[in-house]
Order: structure tokens, then sequence, then C-alpha cells
């Protein structure tokens, strides 16, 4: 681990020593409660939640539908038990303007959360591969790539639908990728999803003019574009609509969304807070 995401990690632990993740609520009559930790593979009923695109129709209760017209899906002891899983993009957009350490941080800083609450914790690095923290619980000794891909990530696509379907999902990234809106929540599993955009502060606002040679951190392909004062509001315009598509497809999957700078997004834990993901 490089040296900034080990100070980002420390700062995280530090800040996170009071924090408790919030367990998602149930949708049903269940009033949201659930299992304690210790159920194992117990199959035991335990509430219920809305049917979501993707479940199993046979853990559909028909019975409950005829009398309610409601799509109910059945969850048992194993399910209802707090789950946190946090995933963190690692591709190469990520290497610049302080985003792999800040990313760290914000994982480290939820991964504590969660410790704290009783969570169930696995951390990921995401790029053309899936990589799983051996150590989820201790920041400090995570292993991110150093070099990550990113040239495929449509390949997440393949790997996450069966890793990510109860519990709370985190997804840190800059969203520099190839998968839209709609992918991206289809491949988290839909609701109960956290997704936290950091970008470098030379990215939100660029101080470029006259000629400048850009080059595409993922696939290497540079290129010569003239810049002024005419392209770079058209370059804010362009990435405030890529933020309000973002926010207006995560809402609708009852998930939320932050946006950040890599230089201050470890400053303060209350807008977490205020949404009720942290308390």
């Amino acid at each position: 681990m490089d040296q900034d995401s080990f100070r980002a990690i420390n700062t995280a632990l530090r800040a996170a020593a009071n924090l408790k993740l919030v367990p998602p609520v149930c949708t049903g009559s269940f009033e949201g409660s659930r299992t304690g930790s210790k159920t194992g593979g117990s199959m035991e009923f335990a509430d219920y939640r809305s049917y979501r695109e993707g479940d199993e129709l046979r853990r559909v209760d028909w019975r409950l539908y005829a009398r309610s017209e409601q799509l109910m899906v059945r969850r048992f002891a194993q399910e209802s038990d707090p789950r946190c899983d946090i995933i963190i993009d690692c591709s190469r957009s990520m290497d610049h303007y302080g985003k792999k350490a800040a990313a760290a941080g914000m994982a480290a800083l939820f991964a504590q959360s969660a410790v704290n609450a009783g969570f169930s914790l696995q951390v990921w690095g995401i790029h053309d591969t899936l990589l799983k923290m051996t150590t989820p619980e201790t920041p400090e000794l995570w292993e991110l790539p150093e070099k990550g891909g990113g040239e495929n990530m449509g390949l997440f696509c393949e790997l996450c639908p069966e890793l990510f379907r109860n519990g709370v999902r985190i997804f840190i990234s800059d969203l520099f990728f190839d998968l839209t809106p709609g992918g991206l929540m289809k491949f988290l599993g839909g609701s109960n999803a956290v997704i936290i955009q950091i970008i470098g502060e030379e990215e939100q606002t660029p101080h470029l003019s006259g000629s400048v040679t850009v080059t595409d951190p993922e696939s290497g392909m540079s290129k010569v574009l003239h810049v002024d004062g005419s392209a770079l509001e058209r370059y804010r315009e362009r990435l405030n609509r890529f933020r309000s598509e973002y926010a207006e497809t995560v809402r609708a999957h009852n998930s939320c969304i932050f946006f950040f700078n890599a230089s201050d997004c470890l400053k303060d834990p209350e807008p977490f807070c205020r949404e009720g993901i942290l308390q």
C-alpha cells in the first residue's frame, strides 16, 4: 500500500471511531428488526421484502399476493443478518489527483463504521477483475491493486450479480467507466446501495487554456484539444448533467449518491449522517 493511502486510512479510522453504519430498513411486516449474526445457514423465516427484478419466483409468497396484490419475497434468518460489501474502484483513472488515497480512506471509514455496528463485512477491489480483501476488518492491511486495469469494466457485470443481493453495498469510484448508471445499479443489486463519486479538484474545475494534450488513463490514447472559456463551460455542463443523471437513477433505486473532491472527502462525515447512513 502506498503511503498516501495508508495516511488516508488512518485519518478515516480516527474519524470513524464513534460512527456506526445503519442497517437497511426491512420493507415488510418485520418492522426493521433483524436476526442476530449467529443464525448461520438457518432457513427459519424472518420477514418479507418487496420483489426485485432477478429474484427467484419460487421465493414469492403467492398467497400473500392473492390477498394484497403485492409481490413480496420471503427472507430467512441468514439473509436478515446485516451485511456490508464495500467495492473500491482500482482502475487506472483512480491513480490521479489523489483519488486512490481518498477512496481507500473512504472505504476505511465505512469499514470501521460497519464493524462498530456489528455488520458482516467484505471489501473488494474492482478493475478488470474482482479482488477480495483477506483482512476486511483491518484496513491498514488491505492489499489493493497497485496498477489496475479498467479498459474492460464491463466484466464487472459478469462478476457481481451474485455478490451484492442483500445488505448494504457501498461503491467508491470516480465513475469514469463504461457502465451506465442503470447498469451499475443493476449489478449492485438494486436498492440499499451507496454510491460515492470521488474526483480531483482539477477534474471538478480545470484550469487549462490553449492547446492541451489529454490522455485517457484507461486506454492510453492521447488527443490534442484547444481549450478556451467556451470549452470549459461545455465541460462543466456535461459534468453537471452526468451527475444529475446518476442522481436521478440512484434515487429511483431507493439508494443514495454523494459527490466529493478527493482533497476534502474525509473532512466531515456529516453528509452521511444527514442521510441516515451513518450515526
